[in-house]
């Protein structure tokens, strides 16, 4: 009987920092463009949650017989030290006016973005995340008063929606620094533009 397949490293993450967003500036079926990357200081947590991962499965001959899976939905929540105006104008699709007061509207809509950020391993390595298009909801807001030496921190959180890319279907990239082949200095630079795969194509046979 044949030995099973070592099993990989396993270490856990333990960190969370160097969040980074890239507005989508086109998303059609030929391709999928970004603008330039801003840093959001101040990363807390981010969670990540498939919202509809449940397939739709027909069954005949008293078996499953075919499996549909639905578009890939996922809930992203971020929780921040503080959600600079600038940040909330550019997610939000707000206005801040020549006197620096961020304006809400009516018909204000949240454009898409791509979101990156790395979190540290035990072992000291990262592992790095990209989600490639995702969409702010309306930021719920919470303030508390200051109770004698008792201070309460309120955080910006910001809830997401993330789907998949029009070009291509692909919704999010992981990567694990030090496993396969994925070295120090890809990880260097994995936060310095939008992720875009690379696949060697598959060769015809005979």
């Amino acid at each position: 009987m044949p030995s099973p397949t070592a099993a990989p490293t396993v270490s856990s993450t333990v960190g969370l920092k160097n969040l980074v967003i890239a507005p989508v500036t086109a998303d059609t079926e030929e391709s999928t463009t970004y603008g330039d990357l801003q840093k959001v200081a101040g990363a807390i947590e981010a969670t990540i949650t498939p919202e509809n991962n449940d397939p739709d499965v027909q069954y005949f001959d008293d078996t499953e017989g075919d499996v549909l899976y639905p578009d890939p939905e996922l809930s992203f929540t971020t929780r921040l030290a503080d959600l600079p105006l600038v940040i909330q104008e550019m997610i939000f699709g707000n206005q801040i006016d020549d006197n620096g007061v961020l304006i809400r509207s009516a018909n204000d809509k949240p454009g898409y973005f791509a979101v990156g950020f790395m979190s540290e391993k035990a072992n000291g390595k990262y592992r790095y995340v990209w989600l490639f298009k995702v969409r702010a909801k309306p930021v719920t807001e919470s303030y508390a008063t200051k109770e004698g030496t008792t201070i309460t921190r309120q955080t910006g959180e910001v809830e997401w929606t993330a789907i998949k890319r029009t070009s291509d279907g692909r919704y999010q990239a992981i990567a694990d620094e030090g496993e396969g082949g994925f070295d120090s200095s890809k990880a260097a630079t994995f936060l310095e533009s939008v992720y875009t795969p690379t696949f060697t194509p598959e060769e015809d046979g005979p």
